[in-house]
């Protein structure tokens, strides 16, 4: 079965290759980055794959592509067995093994880097990988079998993908300390009111869900700075003129550039209920995952 499945034309490592690289940027275009004749190349590959395989594997959607059922398991499973070849070959020239992990920007930053030589020390022949993903790609990696864990909202996650607690992701404000609000002797929203505030930019959930906080309590928002990350909205707080609603987990870092932290009740509604997140059929590949999963499940608590 194996010599007759290789002898046929259409199948090669090439080919399969070339095919998670446009099932992961989401597009034959976007995958050969504006080289026409890679784009050719990739678009014949999997056709040849289609046609070997006897079933359709991508679809057009929009200006990209989709995987049709047929191309979700074949993705999954080329990804599988090349993960599983490259451990062998780190084994066998005594080279470490990577493992990536997808999470939010300021968790990477103030939750997991910080604690990385303790995870390291653990594991010696382990590279670790982090990789700045929204929560809702780092799920979908993780099912599809493009990293090894996300640190992700319990909420988020969708069978059969497994959880380990993390703890309760809570917010806070976080104000330079020579700011004249810091002297206010205010309750609650009434800190919030009129503020200058940096802030993620855009529409996603973390400002709708501000904006509806501030209708509701009946302050004034006063967004004067955006920012791509939480990070970036810290640096903002860090020069001393305006203020922002961070990640708890910010206070380490802050405490050391003159800033106050003030926990407000009506933050509340934005915790969340996080978890380090893993794919059973990873976990059954690469049996070293359930215990670096528990050891950064354990060290890194919100």
């Amino acid at each position: 079965m194996f010599s007759d499945l290789l002898q046929q034309n259409g199948l090669s490592f090439d080919r399969l290759h070339s095919f998670c690289l446009v099932a992961e940027a989401g597009g034959v275009t976007k995958a050969a980055k504006g080289d026409p004749a890679r784009q050719s190349l990739y678009s014949r590959q999997i056709r040849e794959l289609e046609e070997f395989f006897g079933v359709e594997l991508i679809r057009r959607s929009g200006r990209g592509i989709v995987l049709t059922p047929a191309g979700i398991s074949l993705n999954i499973l080329v990804r599988e067995q090349i993960t599983v070849l490259a451990d062998f070959k780190n084994e066998c020239q005594q080279q470490p093994v990577e493992v990536v992990l997808g999470a939010g920007d300021s968790v990477i930053q103030w939750l997991l880097l910080p604690r990385l030589a303790e995870i390291r020390e653990r594991f010696p022949g382990v590279r670790f990988k982090f990789l700045n993903l929204a929560t809702a790609d780092a799920v979908k990696r993780l099912a599809d079998g493009m990293i090894d864990f996300a640190v992700a909202r319990e909420d988020s996650l969708t069978r059969p993908l497994d959880a380990r607690p993390m703890g309760v992701m809570g917010y806070a404000l976080f104000i330079p300390q020579n700011h004249p609000a810091v002297r206010k002797n205010s309750m609650d929203s009434q800190w919030l009111d009129n503020l200058p505030l940096a802030t993620l930019e855009g529409e996603g959930s973390f400002r709708s869900d501000l904006a509806e906080i501030a209708r509701k309590q009946k302050f004034r928002l006063n967004i004067q700075v955006e920012c791509s990350s939480f990070p970036l909205a810290a640096r903002a707080v860090s020069r001393g003129d305006v203020a922002a609603i961070l990640p708890a987990i910010a206070a380490t870092e802050l405490a050391g550039l003159a800033a106050v932290e003030v926990k407000l009740g009506v933050l509340r509604q934005f915790d969340r209920n996080m978890c380090l997140a893993t794919n059973p059929r990873r976990v059954r590949l690469r049996p070293i995952l359930e215990q670096i999963g528990t050891t950064i499940a354990r060290l890194c608590q919100f």
